[in-house]
C-alpha cells in the first residue's frame, strides 16, 4: 500500500465552507491516494482498506478545494473531506483559488523587548518589536496547516532566504516564509517568491508532505523583525477563515472585525516587478557568498 493515506469525513459543501456532519470513515478504514499533482476539478484516484475487510480500488472523487490540513472532493453530488488529522468539529473554509497567506515557518525568530523568540510560541497580549523599535502587543498568532499533495508548489512551498543575502547579517540566519510574505527591501515591500534567484533566495522543495505555517497580526498592518529583517504582519486582504484555527480568533474578537490599513508602501509581487538595482544588488551579495549561506541549523515545520 502505497501513497498518501488519509481519513475521510462527509459534510456539505457551500460558498466555499465545507461543514461536517458527523460522518466519518470507520475506525481502521485508511484512504490512500497516489502521490503526485492534481488541479481543482480533476478526479483524485481513491483506495480504501480496512484492515483487510472492505477494500475497493480505483475509486474516483472530484478535488473541488483544499482546506486545512486536507482537501474536499465530491462523488455522486455528495461531499468528503480528507484529513490528514482529526474529525473537523466545525466549518471547515476551502481555498478554491491560487491566492495564499502570508506566513512563517515554525522556529523563525520574531524579535520582542526581551529577546528573539520562536514565533509558534507567541501569543494574544506579548509584545513584539516593530522596525521602528516600537512594542506592539500580538492581537492573535494565526496558524495554517498546508498540504502539498494538491498544491501548486510556487504557492505553498516555503522560500529561503540564506543568511546574509539581503544584507550584511540580514537575515540573521536563513528565513523560511510562505512566497507572498512581504519583506522590507530597500523601501519596498517585497514579496518573497519575486526575489527568488535560485543561490542566495530558493524555493525549499524539503518540507514534509504537510507542515504548518504561522503569522502574527497586532492592531494594524505592521513591520516586525524576522531574523531581524522587517516584514510584514497580518492584513486582513485575505480571510481569516483560511486558518486553523480561525474560531478561536472568532472567540476573541468576533466575526466581523474592523479592518486594518495597510502599510502604505509600494509593493512587488513578482520577479518582473523587482527594480534592477535591487537584483543586481542582490546578485552581487550572492556572488560574493558563493552561492549559498549560513544553513539553517534546525528544520522549521511542524
Amino acid at each position: 500500500m502505497a501513497g498518501f493515506e488519509s481519513r475521510l469525513f462527509s459534510g456539505s459543501y457551500s460558498d466555499g465552507v465545507f461543514t461536517p456532519n458527523g460522518g466519518s470513515s470507520p475506525a481502521g478504514a485508511t484512504y490512500v491516494v497516489a502521490e503526485g499533482t492534481y488541479a481543482i476539478g480533476s478526479t483524485i484516484p481513491v483506495d480504501r482498506y480496512d484492515n483487510g475487510g472492505y477494500n475497493y480500488t480505483d475509486t474516483y472523487y472530484k478535488l473541488v478545494g483544499t482546506a486545512a490540513n486536507g482537501w474536499i472532493a465530491e462523488r455522486f453530488g455528495a461531499y468528503y473531506y480528507f484529513a490528514v488529522g482529526s474529525n473537523p468539529t466545525s466549518a471547515v473554509a476551502v481555498d478554491t483559488v491560487s491566492a495564499f497567506v502570508a506566513c512563517f515557518l515554525a522556529g523563525t525568530l520574531i524579535a520582542t523587548p526581551s529577546g528573539a523568540v520562536p514565533i509558534e510560541t507567541l501569543a494574544a497580549g506579548d509584545l513584539v518589536l516593530t522596525d521602528t523599535g516600537e512594542a506592539r502587543p500580538v492581537r492573535w498568532l494565526a496558524r495554517r496547516t498546508v498540504s502539498r499533495l494538491f498544491a501548486d508548489p510556487a504557492q505553498v512551498l516555503p522560500v529561503r532566504i540564506l543568511a546574509g543575502a539581503l544584507d550584511e547579517g540580514l537575515p540573521a540566519r536563513d528565513l523560511f516564509l510562505s512566497p507572498d510574505h512581504a519583506l522590507l527591501v530597500d523601501g519596498l515591500l517585497v514579496q518573497a517568491g519575486a526575489l527568488v534567484n535560485g543561490t542566495s533566495v530558493v524555493r525549499h522543495a524539503d518540507m514534509p508532505l504537510s507542515f504548518v505555517y504561522y503569522h502574527v497580526e497586532l492592531d494594524g498592518h505592521a513591520l516586525v523583525l524576522a531574523e531581524g529583517v522587517p516584514a510584514e504582519t497580518f492584513v486582513d486582504n485575505v480571510s481569516r477563515r483560511r486558518f486553523d484555527n480561525h474560531a478561536d480568533y472568532a472567540a476573541l474578537y468576533g466575526e466581523e472585525p474592523a479592518p486594518l490599513v495597510e502599510i502604505d508602501r509600494p509593493r512587488v509581487k513578482s520577479v518582473r516587478q523587482l527594480p534592477p538595482a535591487i537584483r543586481a544588488r542582490l546578485a552581487t551579495r550572492a556572488a560574493a557568498m558563493g552561492g549559498g549561506g549560513q544553513e539553517a541549523a534546525d528544520v522549521r515545520a511542524a
